[in-house]
């Protein structure tokens, strides 16, 4: 088996200064990669700025004998995600994989939902990723090579309660996934995603209380971030040539998201009533053929 490995490799990870962010640095790290840790130190909900988580992972890694530097700049914003990109370029002359991490969370009854929060969940994951991904799409371009991982979450794609904006944010990171790896692929760029659980600040702020309970202490000590960092060096690495792959990381499973068509019901003279959909309904959504397109493309050409 081939040993998984970064040398003379860069890789950017944003919200890279606590949690699954710091472990994923840590793996990479000792697989070689020289790590940019872009983290500006906010709390679970986007506020304030700390310098010290960034540095402080930095520092571990260059005290361990790697190659770390920290960036305290906001990737939310469109200057701090350039801002990164161009530290990766001056610190070490290239960059070659990005880990779009970068997030925060919030809660609340959909009926509750804050507009401002929802915006800022919005703005701290899906923008977050933007702002990060476009400038080191460019680089990686015309190097003819590059590795981008989003963070996604099961919680948005097969939902969770009172996660609203949180749930957008990474069902949405999907789908600029599928872009990267569509307009990348031409050019050596492969993008893929994950759907991680563990236990972080994240996952202790929604637990609050809960998590002090001698069963939700019992429930976090089976999700350990070192279950997941190694399925994301994996994702980030040369080894790695599949694009538009989503796996599932927890508990010692790594599983493969699909996301598929079936084959339908047609129409013989192409005319749709409201009642015919009720009437096929059962063939509609029959499972038996299903189709797992890579494109729009795909879906279309399965009619032919």
């Amino acid at each position: 088996m081939n040993r998984v490995a970064f040398a003379d490799r860069v890789v950017l990870v944003t919200g890279g200064g606590r949690g699954l962010g710091a472990a994923y640095c840590r793996e990479l790290a000792s697989r070689g990669a020289a790590v940019v840790v872009h983290d500006n130190g906010s709390d679970t909900e986007g506020r304030g700025h700390d310098p010290a988580p960034a540095r402080n992972v930095a520092a571990a890694i260059v005290d361990g004998g790697g190659r770390a530097v920290a960036c305290v700049a906001d990737a939310s914003t469109e200057s701090g995600g350039r801002e990164a990109v161009d530290l990766a370029l001056s610190e070490y002359g290239r960059l070659d994989a990005v880990i779009a991490n970068a997030g925060i969370i919030h809660d609340d009854s959909f009926e509750e939902w804050p507009t401002d929060r929802f915006e800022a969940l919005l703005r701290h994951h899906l923008l977050a990723a933007f702002h990060v991904v476009r400038p080191a799409f460019a680089v990686m371009k015309d190097a003819g090579y590059g590795r981008v991982v989003f963070v996604s979450s099961a919680a948005g794609v097969f939902g969770q309660p009172r996660l609203a904006g949180y749930a957008a944010a990474k069902t949405g990171m999907l789908g600029l996934m599928n872009a990267v790896a569509l307009e990348g692929a031409e050019f050596g760029i492969t993008a893929n995603a994950i759907l991680p659980m563990a236990a972080t600040r994240m996952a202790l702020a929604l637990m609050a209380d809960a998590a002090d309970t001698a069963d939700g202490r019992e429930f976090l000590d089976t999700l350990r971030v070192d279950q997941v960092a190694p399925v994301v060096a994996y994702l980030a690495s040369e080894s790695c040539d599949r694009t538009q792959l989503v796996l599932s990381a927890f508990r010692g499973r790594v599983a493969a998201l699909q996301i598929g068509v079936t084959r339908g019901w047609i129409s013989e003279n192409g005319m749709v009533s409201a009642e015919d959909v009720a009437t096929h309904l059962d063939e509609i959504t029959d499972t038996d053929d299903l189709m797992v397109p890579s494109s729009i493309f795909d879906e279309m050409a399965y009619l032919a």
